[in-house]
């Protein structure tokens, strides 16, 4: 996951509303550059994403601004990877 000139990354773990995971994880899918990677999971959350940035203000920003608005999402923790 380690890139050069990444140097912020985060852990999104998504709850969405019932139905909705298949169009907001397309919709987390398309979000280029930042999502790196998002998958349908099970548990007690029903989407992973991975997001990187050059720096933690614009992955903030990103976060923020593009992903937290997507319709539909209940709520999201943000783990940021440390390692």
């Amino acid at each position: 996951m380690e890139k050069v000139g990444i140097k912020a990354v985060v852990c999104l773990k998504v709850k969405t509303s019932e139905g909705a995971a298949d169009k907001i994880l397309e919709t987390l899918r398309s979000i280029k550059p930042g999502v790196e990677r998002a998958n349908m999971v099970t548990g007690i959350y029903d989407i992973i994403v991975d997001v990187q940035s050059e720096n933690f203000k614009s992955l903030g920003e990103l976060v923020a601004e593009r992903i937290s608005g997507i319709e539909n999402i209940k709520s999201a923790v943000t783990c940021i990877v440390v390692k």
